[in-house]
């Protein structure tokens, strides 16, 4: 039974078990987030002061670690799905490789607008 469900043709143990931490990982820093932002946070969001905000190293590393886990999490989440549907094949690693390349462009990205209002 165990070998049915965490099976390589069904997804793997690997990309269960980081979804479970990344799950995890993105409820601990949307509440540090939310502490950082609003309680530590006195002055009114403004561009500036969102600036002045992901200049320091905790806001900047901990928005990080959101968005690389809310891409994972949510792009590991969408490839079960379409597994639990009956994708396999060439059609499993081209949606694979899609995935991939959506993810690296995203995070890319998302980065990027991160540095942009850091620096």
């Amino acid at each position: 039974m165990k070998d049915e469900v965490l099976a390589r043709n069904e997804g793997g143990m690997w990309p269960w078990l980081t979804q479970r931490v990344t799950a995890v990982l993105v409820i601990v820093t949307i509440m540090i987030h939310l502490v950082l932002t609003h309680l530590f946070g006195s002055a009114p969001l403004t561009f500036a002061d969102i600036s002045d905000r992901l200049a320091s190293g905790a806001v900047l590393v901990n928005d990080v670690v959101l968005l690389l886990a809310v891409l994972y999490h949510g792009l590991n989440g969408l490839r079960m799905v379409v597994l639990d549907w009956g994708l396999s094949g060439a059609g499993r690693r081209v949606f694979d490789a899609v995935l991939w390349i959506v993810g690296i462009v995203a995070a890319t990205y998302g980065l990027w607008a991160l540095w942009v209002w850091a620096s």
